[in-house]
């Protein structure tokens, strides 16, 4: 029998299909993937659902062809966080996410692996996923500053291990209870886990700022709450906090690289291009992401 898809939103990486008769979904890697790191991610998966953090459980096996894998996970129903829809975006919400980071981030030092399969972080290599060669003169001089900056910091279970590396409002599915899951692994890392708290803080930020305005009180407010959340969890070490600026700008230069690479900026829309002199701007001029320089103050 023919199987009924649907295509879902699968970012700039993935093709991702909701299968209607099996209730999964697929996902396919536009390029060959090395069959252990999606096996990791997958292992990575399971550990998390089995003690209970609310994550799409992997079917597993995996389909491998010549020039790309099949990944299948569990279908969750509900919606991507709205940050326009005040049932999704509130101060629960925001606690909730901080909540489930800190779940996740503290289980990361309970797995066990017998090899890294997975991208991961080190002194010697800063630049996890090869980002420096993508970017022109002016912003390469910029990263490598940053990324060198974090190398000057000591690695402990309480500051690094396993990671999202995506953990934002697009990456999460609420439902009609207000259960979030947390969905798209697809780049998690060891990495220092003040990048996925920046990746939370710089994206809700973004959204937010843009559709809703009056962000005068909003990061107080989500950061507050996010931070209550995770520290209900996980210990929120001080490194982290002194970490988490140092992310966000990486994080702008990291989404700048990846717009230029893939939208046509030959024929930009109004909203694109305003976009990639806004980013030009503010890594140019070092701006601190929301004005912030201290995230302790959240504390």
């Amino acid at each position: 029998m023919q199987e009924n898809r649907v295509r879902l939103n699968g970012g700039f990486n993935n093709d991702v299909f909701y299968i209607e008769e099996k209730e999964r979904v697929v996902r396919i890697s536009e390029k060959s993937k090395i069959k252990k790191m999606v096996l990791q991610e997958i292992e990575w998966m399971n550990f998390l659902y089995e003690k209970g953090v609310l994550a799409p459980k992997p079917v597993i096996p995996l389909e491998c062809e010549e020039e790309r894998v099949k990944t299948y996970f569990e279908f969750i129903k509900g919606d991507q966080i709205n940050v326009t829809n005040k049932s999704h975006w509130n101060e629960k919400t925001f606690e909730k996410l901080g909540k489930n980071l800190g779940r996740m981030h503290a289980l990361s030092k309970d797995f066990k692996v017998q090899a890294i399969q997975r991208p991961e972080w080190k002194v010697e290599n800063p630049d996890v996923f090869d980002i420096r060669r993508k970017l022109d003169p002016w912003i390469r001089e910029k990263y490598e500053k940053l990324v060198y900056s974090l190398t000057s910091y000591i690695i402990t279970p309480d500051t690094f291990g396993l990671i999202h590396n995506d953990y934002h409002q697009g990456n999460l599915i609420i439902n009609e209870e207000g259960r979030i899951t947390t969905i798209d692994f697809d780049d998690c890392s060891f990495n220092w886990y003040a990048q996925d708290i920046a990746v939370a803080f710089y994206h809700a930020y973004w959204q937010h700022n843009s559709f809703n305005g009056n962000t005068h009180s909003f990061c107080d407010i989500f950061m507050s709450k996010f931070f209550a959340g995770y520290k209900t969890e996980n210990t929120l070490h001080k490194d982290i906090m002194i970490q988490i600026p140092i992310f966000l700008k990486i994080r702008e230069i990291y989404l700048y690289q990846l717009f230029i690479q893939k939208w046509d900026t030959n024929n930009l829309e109004e909203w694109q291009e305003y976009t990639l002199h806004s980013l030009e701007d503010k890594i140019n001029n070092q701006v601190p992401y929301a004005g912030i320089n201290d995230f302790s103050i959240f504390f």
